[in-house]
């Protein structure tokens, strides 16, 4: 079982990245899909860790997709992600 505490944190700096982006009409563009996704973040750090691996594709995309939009949000996501692959690869192994 994983610490989502890199998701949380995730989602809580990818919600004020997004607010703080939103403050310019320009800035909405991007700020906007990074609450968005933050809000996704959010939502993967309160599944639990069948449902999490039950949807881990969508999981990586959005990862990548915040990543190349909020780079500390999405990089955060995607060591968890990483970390959630090796913990599955450790079980399988067993």
């Amino acid at each position: 079982m994983l610490d989502k505490s890199l998701l949380r944190v995730s989602y809580l700096l990818g919600m004020i990245f997004g607010i703080l982006e939103t403050i310019t009409i320009i800035g909405a563009v991007v700020g906007i899909p990074t609450i968005l996704l933050a809000l996704q973040m959010k939502k993967y750090s309160e599944m639990s860790d069948a449902e999490l691996n039950k949807n881990k594709d969508m999981f990586l995309l959005w990862s990548i997709i915040l990543a190349l939009i909020s780079p500390i949000c999405g990089v955060l996501a995607l060591i968890y992600y990483i970390g959630l692959e090796r913990e599955n690869e450790k079980k399988l192994n067993k």
